[in-house]
């Protein structure tokens, strides 16, 4: 066999296996250019090593993540958040106690947003009450303890609301890989992930 050839089927096993996990809308988007693909960057899942939870909503869900590339983790008020990359904290709120699924309570969420090197932002929403553990201006790495999450803002059960996006002029919210128990993977709804931090 010729080492062009190897190359090519390698090349075309990795791609299936790296879109295999995403719905078929979502491919078409990241060839198309209309979603930023964070390749640059592998997250920690933004929980406890050692514990696992379920992703209840994942990427641009007819629910309530409709153009929108954001994660939902299923867990208790109180449950601990890591920080899924290094950055710069640059906003917190911790003073609502308030939450549910009607229009008063947007705004209300608890929240920490993380500046990364490359100029993206984490967010990490509906944290509870005087549930953040970190300041405006404080540097955090990845693995840091950074907060307890909640059912704060308009959220229908406590869960933690999780995305990365960039200020290119508008926001855009990107797709991210983690590491995970069998590999780098883009996340699916339906799934439990355990974190691992190595």
């Amino acid at each position: 066999m010729s080492k062009s050839f190897i190359l090519f089927f390698t090349v075309m096993f990795l791609s299936l296996v790296v879109f295999s996990q995403l719905p078929d809308s979502t491919i078409r988007d990241l060839k198309d250019g209309k979603l930023l693909n964070d390749t640059s960057y592998i997250y920690w899942l933004p929980f406890e090593p050692g514990k696992k939870y379920l992703l209840v909503q994942g990427w641009e869900s007819k629910h309530s993540h409709k153009d929108e590339l954001s994660l939902d983790f299923k867990m208790k008020p109180g449950t601990k958040i890591f920080a899924a990359r290094n950055g710069l904290v640059v906003e917190i709120k911790e003073d609502s106690d308030r939450g549910g699924v009607k229009d008063e309570y947007l705004g209300e969420d608890n929240h920490i947003i993380i500046q990364h090197a490359d100029s993206s932002y984490a967010g990490y929403w509906h944290l509870e009450k005087d549930g953040v553990s970190v300041q405006i201006g404080e540097w955090v790495k990845k693995g840091q303890y950074i907060g307890t999450s909640g059912n704060t803002g308009y959220s229908a059960f406590p869960h933690l609301h999780f995305y990365v996006y960039a200020r290119q002029g508008e926001f855009k919210t990107l797709a991210t890989r983690f590491v995970t128990t069998k590999g780098v993977r883009y996340l699916r709804p339906g799934q439990y992930y355990k974190s691992i931090h190595p």
